[in-house]
């Protein structure tokens, strides 16, 4: 089975971060997934950026959702990267879901803790008819447990940390599969430190997906394709689409 690659903010090595232009780039070389991440604005709206805060890609200052969709959607969020990006806007939730509906897959990691946020989310994923095309995560656990309570359809995806250095492997894999297991959720993000044989198969065992989260280099990438896992998440595209062609 071919190991999915999916694009973290987009093809980053070429264009700015979590814009359309990054995310188009990414879809067009053949990404499997894009991955974004979703605010709720002051005024109730979805807009989708990396940060909390405002002033390392974008002009401005503050926590984004103290800004309305109007005032976030003015700001420059490409000259960092190269002048000619200078046209780029902070894209809405609709706006990606319309760039890549039956094109991409799409993970979505959400930053706002409100079932509100969660609400609207879901809503658009309805609207557009993509339910199955998509995959949530966030590192607010208790958001998981909302979405399975919405809508069990949607698959949803587990962040887990390298093990700390007092836990052996063997209970690190048992609270993985117990976490897993409590949160009926479907895909296991696992650290480069995790993907071992071991882990990766007894994981895939018990039914669950293995996802590599944000393997970068060609060790990492050509390790996890070789444990068989079932996607990544990367910033550098071109070079995991490259290896990827090779096992093809």
């Amino acid at each position: 089975m071919k190991t999915l690659i999916v694009a973290r903010c987009g093809d980053t090595q070429n264009a700015p971060e979590s814009t359309l232009a990054s995310f188009e780039l990414a879809i067009d070389k053949g990404a499997d997934a894009i991955e974004f991440d979703v605010h709720l604005t002051a005024d109730n709206e979805l807009i989708v950026h990396h940060d909390y805060y405002l002033g390392r890609t974008a002009q401005g200052n503050g926590f984004i959702g103290e800004h309305s969709l109007e005032q976030l959607t003015h700001l420059d969020i490409g000259s960092w990267f190269k002048p000619n990006f200078s046209e780029e806007r902070m894209p809405t939730l609709d706006q990606i879901f319309e760039l890549g509906k039956r094109r991409v897959r799409f993970e979505i990691d959400l930053r706002t803790p409100s079932e509100t946020f969660i609400q609207k989310v879901l809503g658009r994923v309805s609207f557009w008819g993509i339910a199955d095309d998509i995959e949530i995560t966030s590192t607010h656990n208790p958001l998981l447990f909302e979405v399975k309570q919405i809508n069990p359809r949607i698959r949803t995806g587990v962040f887990f940390q390298p093990l700390p250095d007092w836990m052996e492997e063997k209970l690190g894999l048992e609270h993985i599969l117990g976490w897993m297991e409590m949160m009926k959720a479907e895909v296991a993000h696992l650290p480069c430190s995790l993907i071992s044989e071991k882990f990766v198969e007894q994981v895939q065992n018990k039914g669950f997906l293995v996802h590599g989260a944000n393997l970068n280099t060609e060790e990492e990438i050509r390790r996890g394709i070789n444990l068989g896992i079932d996607q990544f998440s990367t910033d550098t595209l071109d070079k995991a689409l490259s290896i990827s062609k090779e096992f093809v």
